[in-house]
């Protein structure tokens, strides 16, 4: 009998990765303790989710953001430290400026990602031929992967069709559109699988404040 492997989740495999390459760019927190190494981890989740990426590409734009971002800041406490020594306060300066254009830039682009997305998801045809094009493209270079090697197959016995001639082929279902929660899902879950006692940060309260309409 031959065994089915089961279907790969290309999605979460790509936020899993990306939750390793994460973590690993991010500075490490001012107390080495397991308690702000996850604080510094929330945060930084916390931060990409508040760019609301809604596939693996716009994620890792958002990490690129707050990675960046997390380097600046991190200069900046450097610099606080060395504030007697001017030359290496100019080249931490520097630094800073670099990582601020590189978030900076990151962001830009992400944006104007999220802008055309939006554009070809007004129409319905437009947003699921990119679905269906994406698909494609995974498959295909999924295809390519070297797989583990498995036993000798059984030959198949031949076994006679039942679809009659004129019977239509069956349509193709319609794409499955990631949404903000998928992706923040997507997110806990390469969470966990780094950090097993990982918890999704609380989501804000609501505001308060309410504005008033000028008279």
């Amino acid at each position: 009998m031959e065994t089915q492997t089961p279907p790969i989740d290309l999605q979460a495999q790509a936020y899993r990765h990306l939750m390793h390459t994460l973590i690993a760019l991010l500075p490490p927190p001012i107390e080495d303790t397991l308690e702000a190494t996850l604080a510094r981890n929330h945060a930084a989740i916390a931060r990409i989710a508040a760019l609301a990426p809604v596939n693996a590409e716009e994620a890792e734009l958002a990490a690129q953001c707050i990675s960046a971002r997390a380097q600046a800041e991190d200069l900046l406490r450097l610099i606080r430290g060395h504030a007697d020594d001017i030359n290496i306060v100019i080249k931490l300066n520097v630094q800073y400026a670099s990582m601020i254009r590189a978030s900076l830039s990151a962001h830009n682009r992400l944006l104007r990602e999220q802008q055309q997305r939006r554009k070809r998801e007004t129409t319905h045809g437009a947003a699921d031929q990119d679905e269906w094009t994406r698909h494609i493209a995974a498959e295909a270079m999924l295809g390519a992967v070297p797989s583990v090697p498995q036993g000798p197959k059984i030959p198949k016995q031949e076994t006679t069709s039942h679809i009659q001639n004129d019977e239509t082929p069956k349509r193709r279902p319609d794409p499955e559109f990631h949404t903000i929660a998928s992706v923040q899902a997507s997110l806990d879950t390469a969470m966990r699988a780094l950090i097993p006692d990982w918890k999704p940060p609380a989501p804000p309260g609501p505001k308060n404040a309410t504005q008033q309409r000028p008279a």
